[in-house]
């Protein structure tokens, strides 16, 4: 990844280099057809973790992960990085063609899921920072 490209704020790469595509929703629309949601999720499944971050359920299986991805695009054929949120109330998925606009976005949704948890987690995750909430993180603090 370019260092100067990934010192830059989201909202500068995304006016740089545009924003993220929507490419999964559980929750609502996405910026590519419906009919093709299959075909992006397994792509994405199938694609290359860069990172992830995950809370495991008491019976140790994942109830909720965030990835960035390496993935093919099932339509272009072409290379894309994405952001894969997967948890047992929804799912969302959303890419771009360059690695740093996914990264910062991938950091975002980790810090996001800290701030305002979308799951009810014990108060205990919340009191130990961002190592303690998740199982499994890269992100720092």
């Amino acid at each position: 990844m370019n260092v100067a490209v990934a010192a830059k704020p989201l909202e500068q790469l995304a006016e740089q280099y545009g924003p993220m595509r929507t490419v999964l929703n559980s929750a609502g629309s996405a910026d590519v057809p419906r009919e093709q949601a299959d075909a992006f999720g397994f792509n994405l499944l199938g694609g290359k973790d860069l990172r992830t971050s995950v809370i495991n359920g008491n019976d140790g299986r994942a109830v909720l992960s965030i990835r960035c991805v390496r993935y093919i695009d099932p339509v272009t054929q072409k290379e894309r990085f994405a952001v894969d949120y997967r948890s047992v109330r929804r799912y969302w998925a959303s890419d771009h063609q360059t690695a740093a606009v996914a990264e910062l976005s991938y950091e975002s949704a980790v810090r996001g899921e800290f701030a305002r948890p979308t799951l009810l987690l014990s108060p205990e995750r919340r009191t130990r920072g961002l190592a303690g909430f998740y199982d499994e993180t890269d992100v720092a603090r």
